[in-house]
């Protein structure tokens, strides 16, 4: 019989265990997975990774800390969580990346407390100003999820011991 994953592939929760299996076998199927996982059981864990039902907030942090995949919050909180409406979700990608696009981002973080402090200076918000902030909170938040890629990806490797990963 294949192992080969079909329906559920797609599926962010599956992608992040199938991942992990490459680092631990365990992961490789639900009934070794759910091992990891205290309180989840195989039924549970093959209703959430076939998008049944919604994992609760404390096994989507079981899964992101079990599977190594920070990323898995990040992505719940800005997709699935009411109240993550600002978050943003981020990738997983090669530490190289992560770090480049966070050093690019310094320059963004300068302009927008220029830009901010030249707003604040006369305490008064006029139309034009007004017109700048919608693009000054975008700013912000590319510099916030570029922050947490790097922070996921410190996360990964502190649990691994290698950027690799």
């Amino acid at each position: 019989m294949s192992k080969q994953v079909t329906v559920a592939g797609s599926n962010r929760y599956c992608q992040a265990r199938l991942r992990a299996a490459k680092y631990n076998q365990d992961f490789a199927i639900r009934s070794t997975a759910v091992t990891h996982l205290p309180g989840v059981t195989e039924d549970s864990l093959k209703k959430y990774e076939l998008d049944i039902t919604k994992p609760p907030n404390d096994v989507i942090a079981l899964m992101a800390d079990a599977y190594n995949a920070p990323e898995l919050r990040a992505w719940y909180c800005a997709t699935e969580c009411p109240l993550g409406r600002d978050c943003r979700c981020i990738e997983a990608a090669p530490a190289e990346r992560t770090v480049l696009r966070l050093q690019n981002v310094k320059g963004t973080i300068e302009a927008v407390t220029q830009a901010l402090a030249k707003i604040m200076d006369d305490g008064i918000i006029d139309d034009g100003e007004a017109e700048m902030l919608p693009d000054l909170r975008n700013d912000l938040l590319e510099a916030k999820r570029r922050t947490e890629e790097a922070l996921a990806l410190l996360d990964r490797a502190g649990k691994s011991g290698r950027f690799d990963e």
